[in-house]
This record gives C-alpha cells, structure tokens and sequence, in this order.
C-alpha cells in the first residue's frame, strides 16, 4: 500500500440523510455500522481452531439520526416520522466539495424510538430530537472515482 497525503482524507465533509426519498436534514448520525450473528462450535480433543459459522439474522442493527428541532412549518414533516413509521429506504450520502465520496444505504428500518433532549428553563440550548431506528444492516454502496 502507498502512503496517503493529507488530501486522501475526507475533513470538512457534509452528510446528507433521504428517509424513502425524502431528504432530512440531521446534525449527527451515530451507530453507522453492521454487525453479523455467529456460532462456535468447538471440536473435541485439541480447541486450539474452533470453527466460526453465520447464523441467520435475528437481531437488528440500530441506527441514531440527531437533529436540532426549528419553530418552522418545514419541520411538520419530520412529526410524521412516529414510533413504529417503517422506512422502506434509508440513503446516508457523504459528499466533499460537491462530490459524492462515499454513500450508505440500509432497507426495512422502523422508528423504534424518539427521543427529545431534556427541557430546562434555565438553559438556552437548542432543542435536540434523536430517531433510533431499526434496520436490517448498512451497506456502504461501490462509488467510482471521483463521483
């Protein structure tokens, strides 16, 4: 492998997040990850190379989408994503000075959770609402060079 120059790397990136096609606009995604399920199974006599196997999927992986909540009608939209809304499509794109640089996608999500900060009169901080959804595994998607 070669060595890398600082302009390999992907700072001061944006993120863009699509709920079925809608686009939402979030301030920090958490969890973007997928995990698989597996067995051991150990031979008699000498362990020292159990055998590793795939099980079938029974749990989900979770997904966290945070956003700060505005006094504004364009944020009637994200009321309707409710506890128990199924999301067929969730598109997580990555882009760098225009471009697309890399781009997750996950199917079958369910809103299982949504959570707003804690409300404090004595602070002025900025309302936060978080969506923890559940889905069948991120992919991230193949993107050409310089998409």
């Amino acid at each position: 492998m070669g060595m890398s120059s600082a302009s390999d790397f992907i700072p001061g990136y944006s993120f863009t997040v699509n709920l079925d096609g809608i686009p939402f606009s979030f301030g920090k995604v958490y969890n973007l990850s997928s995990s698989v399920e597996i067995e051991t199974i150990v031979n008699g006599g000498i362990n020292d190379a159990p055998v590793i196997l795939r099980k079938p999927k029974r749990n989900p992986d979770f997904l966290v989408l945070e956003r700060a909540l505005h006094s504004t009608v364009t944020d009637m939209a994200f009321s309707v994503l409710t506890v128990g809304t199924i999301i067929s499509a969730i598109t997580i794109s990555v882009n760098k000075d225009g471009k697309t640089v890399r781009m997750f996608f996950a199917t079958n999500g369910i809103v299982v959770e949504r959570e707003f900060s804690p409300l404090d009169a004595l602070e002025s901080a900025v309302l936060v609402q978080s969506l923890r959804i559940a889905h069948t595994g991120i992919t991230e998607v193949p993107l050409a060079a310089g998409m």
